[in-house]
């Protein structure tokens, strides 16, 4: 045999070994890009449910916050109302009713508190 066909021919299966890796490597690349694809789809969903959670948590606070809102509006008309009657209690009697609605008031307020926390909770984390 002659020196230009053995290069030749060891062109040719150089040139083949060199097709055939490249084909592998496209394929391992194909394999590893679907893999990629499907992570990222994943990742989107969860993305996405997390954003709706967060949707539904702001409202929930938003809720919360105008509850507390009205309730401390209450306490506050509730509050005013006892300072009005302890300036018109006279004797020791009325100002120990007095004291008596000012514990009921401040027990008003810390159940309502608690009702609302226990609400806020019930409602997002089930």
């Amino acid at each position: 045999m002659n020196l230009i066909n053995v290069l030749k021919i060891g062109a040719a299966a150089a040139a083949l070994i060199f097709a055939y890796w490249i084909g592998v490597q496209n394929g391992r690349d194909s394999e590893e890009l679907k893999n990629a694809r499907a992570q990222i789809s994943a990742l989107n969903a969860a993305i996405e449910k997390f954003k709706t959670k967060q949707t539904s948590d702001a409202v929930a606070m938003a809720e919360l916050r105008v509850a507390e809102s009205a309730s401390r509006n209450e306490l506050d008309r509730m509050r005013q109302q006892l300072a009005d009657i302890e300036r018109m209690s006279k004797t020791n009697a009325d100002r120990q009713r007095n004291r008596c609605l000012r514990l009921a008031t401040e027990g008003k307020e810390l159940l309502d508190q608690a009702q609302r926390a226990i609400k806020f909770c019930a409602e997002n984390h089930q």
